[in-house]
């Protein structure tokens, strides 16, 4: 006989395809069928169960707890109160005997003899402390002499109405001249060859890019015009070993002014 598959026991298929068991359907009709169905089977065994089922014994009365046993309540000793002992009295010392004091007047109560002798003595000051001389005033030291060296003597200026072509001319006289009138110097100065004498500021020979001038500077301190002399290829080997201070003369020919009053195709004479 073939088994459940739910509860795997041996088992047939009712009327209403459940196993006779569990209820667990059954749909294989491997299994051989009963005239009943699962609800059937259900109530033949719950009435079986009753049928065999013992009698429910009488339910007994509940016993009650035996009363609780009253003790006697415990026996209150009496309180005592603590005995307070009276402190000793303490003893006062006795009383110092007092001397007596004898009260005279200061008219006729005679002075110690120390107070005499302490009045007799002249009162002495005090040694006055030692006055310190101040120590001599260290000598100052001597301050370096300023020597001003005196300002070169300018060049008398010229005027306008004498410059010439081939003029020997210094820088001090070009800056007083373009101080007063540029213009009117510039005018003059056009085309005209001209040897100047100054003092060398900077040297700018440089070959490799074709820059080859000087500058010349005045004796005075406030300068305003500078002279740049351009030299060409041939010429600027001289002008090379000028240093920087150095007084020289410069020919050349004028050609204008911007920041500086030019000359151009320059000669050290």
């Amino acid at each position: 006989m073939p088994a459940c598959p739910n509860c795997g026991r041996q088992t047939q298929r009712t009327k209403d395809w459940a196993c006779q068991w569990c209820g667990y359907p059954l749909i294989s009709r491997a299994y051989k069928v009963i005239d009943k169905t699962f609800r059937e089977l259900q109530e033949e065994r719950g009435f079986a169960v009753r049928k065999n089922a013992p009698e429910p014994e009488p339910e007994r009365p509940p016993i009650a707890p035996p009363p609780p046993v009253s003790q006697p309540p415990p026996e209150s000793k009496p309180r005592t109160m603590p005995v307070r002992r009276p402190k000793p009295a303490k003893e006062k010392p006795a009383p110092l005997p007092q001397r007596p004091v004898d009260i005279q007047p200061l008219a006729g109560r005679s002075l110690p003899e120390h107070a005499n002798t302490l009045e007799q003595k002249p009162m002495v000051p005090p040694p006055a402390p030692p006055i310190s001389l101040p120590e001599a005033a260290a000598a100052p030291e001597p301050r370096p002499e300023i020597i001003v060296e005196p300002e070169a003597p300018r060049e008398p200026p010229i005027s306008l109405d004498t410059i010439s072509d081939g003029m020997e001319i210094s820088v001090d006289q070009l800056d007083a001249l373009y101080r007063s009138d540029k213009s009117g110097a510039h005018s003059r100065f056009s085309g005209k060859q001209l040897n100047v004498t100054g003092i060398v500021d900077k040297v700018f020979i440089r070959e490799h890019l074709e820059i080859r001038y000087i500058t010349l500077k005045g004796t005075g301190r406030n300068m305003m015009w500078s002279l740049r002399c351009t030299f060409n290829r041939e010429d600027a080997a001289k002008a090379s070993r000028l240093n920087e201070g150095e007084a020289v003369m410069v020919r050349g020919k004028y050609d204008g002014f911007s920041k500086n009053i030019m000359l151009k195709d320059c000669v050290v004479v």
